[in-house]
């Protein structure tokens, strides 16, 4: 399955930026720069992630992958540590979609 390919269907487009400014819309849980790795794949996506909007559409995703999908910030998964052993770089997620 090409995760990549189910989350731009459903306009989680990679690379993507939500805002300029950085600045998360008032109550919600934004991602800038984010992440998204399976225990499988791996780093499978990246861009601006905004959870409280887009976290049903990742956890429908997940249901069709078959396994979470973990979100991490930028600096967690990139710049070489993406390549650290794939238990390393899920203990850094901000939050995945096996949350409520």
């Amino acid at each position: 399955m090409d995760i990549r390919n189910e989350l731009e269907q459903r306009k989680l487009y990679c690379g993507r930026m939500l805002s300029g400014s950085k600045i998360a819309p008032k109550g919600q849980q934004c991602v800038w720069n984010g992440n998204i790795v399976t225990k499988t794949h791996g780093k499978v996506w990246f861009g601006d992630l905004n959870l409280t909007k887009e976290g049903s559409t990742l956890k429908e995703v997940a249901a069709l992958v078959g396994e979470p999908l973990y979100v991490l910030r930028e600096h967690d998964c990139r710049f070489g540590t993406e390549n650290d052993p794939i238990d390393v770089v899920i203990s850094r997620a901000v939050w995945n979609t096996s949350e409520i």
